[in-house]
């Protein structure tokens, strides 16, 4: 059966559900879900938070009580292919077919292994009948991060903000470039994301905080570079309490709320996977300059978030380079923010 203009509709509001969740999936795919009876939303849901239930059984479960009898004759929408094996929960195609689901719309093919088609095929052997691939490039959008995860990696974006004249910052000093609404909105990304990482010249000169202070989120954990642990301790990284890891050449294990993490040889790739390792499944990059270009040319980053001002430095640090996808732009008083895929990377 070929997918029509209501099946997108409809996958467009799943997609709408499924973006809830990010922020608090974790290394799990951000994931809507509904259930349509004769073009009436008696049910939707959406992957909520790691570990717990996901979009197809949320969905199912929101239908109410009077409704129930339809669930049979409802057709089910969802982003991802439901699972068909047992993790954490149980797979989702079978309650599918234990509700006796007769038709599911999906959007992407789940990329992990374990599942990888799986799913569609359990399904159709127990005669339910598949549309794949509806709105299938935005929903894949949703699994970026996820796709990140399953390769090792935690999801890498790249935040820097520049002048006007494409420099970001002046050596050995400190420079507010952005303005009051832009921070807020990066704090929000922060508390979006499990870490922040910055390099030892950036936690030495600017001697940042770096928590989401001006949003109501949770305060992401401080990653900073410092092969040869020169940073003071009385730094700001070091002395409020919240949670930070060294990462360094010299030292490992873990004194209070700081973690020492020894990658032995500075690899970046191997160290952005032993911090995955750590539990870090998301991480924003801040700087300094030397630290985002090393992202840059590496080709290691997801995601970058570029702040162009308005401001005129005149002399300082160039700002990084990139290419990739214009995602989104949006406009802050005088600061424009440009949202750019990497469509590079494996």
């Amino acid at each position: 059966m070929e997918a029509t203009p209501e099946h997108e509709i409809f996958m467009q509001r799943c997609i709408d559900l499924a973006k809830r969740g990010f922020g608090t999936t974790r290394t799990n795919p951000m994931v809507g879900a509904m259930l349509v009876y004769e073009g009436t939303i008696i049910g939707e849901g959406y992957h909520q938070f790691y570990g717990l239930q996901h979009a197809e059984i949320n969905a199912i479960e929101s239908v109410k009580d009077s409704d129930k009898s339809l669930i049979k004759d409802s057709t089910l929408y969802v982003t991802l292919e439901p699972c068909s094996h047992f993790g954490k929960t149980p797979p989702c195609a079978h309650r599918i077919v234990t509700e006796n689901i007769r038709q599911v719309v999906i959007g992407s093919v789940d990329p992990n292994p374990k599942v990888a088609g799986n799913g569609i095929k359990y399904l159709q052997h127990h005669g339910v009948s598949i549309i794949q691939s509806v709105l299938s490039e935005d929903c894949d959008a949703l699994l970026d991060k996820f796709k990140a995860n399953l390769s090792g990696l935690p999801y890498i974006m790249l935040k820097w903000a520049q002048s006007v004249d494409g420099l970001m910052a002046v050596a050995g000093k400190q420079v507010w470039l952005s303005n009051s609404l832009t921070r807020m909105l990066t704090h929000r990304q922060r508390s979006e994301y499990d870490a922040i990482l910055i390099g030892k010249n950036t936690a030495i000169v600017d001697d940042p905080i770096l928590d989401a202070r001006y949003f109501n989120g949770a305060h992401p954990i401080r990653v900073v570079l410092d092969s040869m642990l020169s940073i003071p301790h009385e730094k700001k990284i070091f002395s409020d309490g919240h949670s930070t890891v060294v990462v360094n050449t010299l030292k490992q294990g873990k004194e209070g709320h700081i973690t020492y993490l020894n990658i032995g040889k500075e690899d970046i790739k191997e160290m952005m996977k032993m911090i995955f390792n750590l539990g870090i499944s998301s991480i924003i990059v801040e700087g300094g300059a030397e630290v985002l270009n090393s992202f840059v040319n590496a080709g290691l980053w997801h995601q970058a978030v570029v702040i162009r001002t308005r401001q005129d430095l005149g002399t300082g640090l160039k700002a990084p380079n990139v290419s990739g996808k214009l995602l989104a732009n949006m406009q802050l008083k005088d600061d424009e923010i440009m949202y750019i895929k990497n469509t590079e990377i494996a």
